[in-house]
């Protein structure tokens, strides 16, 4: 009787992946930066890290579902 709806509700990981992405792709464009080529490498640095760190929580996610 006490059991709530919140219970079977899931939670989406697409806020995490996003914040992973952001975090990763600014890390990533960073160190090209620092590396040495400028700010086309920053952007460039910038949307691989974004998109690999989002699809790796993606991917983790999609895991752990399967797995249950």
């Amino acid at each position: 009787m006490s059991e709530s709806k919140t219970d079977d509700r899931k939670l989406s990981p697409l806020p995490r992946a996003i914040l992973a992405g952001f975090i990763a792709g600014i890390l990533a464009g960073i160190i090209i930066y620092l590396i040495g080529l400028g700010i086309f490498g920053f952007i460039i640095g910038f949307i691989v890290g974004s998109l690999v760190g989002s699809q790796t929580v993606l991917s983790m996610a999609k895991a752990k579902e399967e797995a249950q």
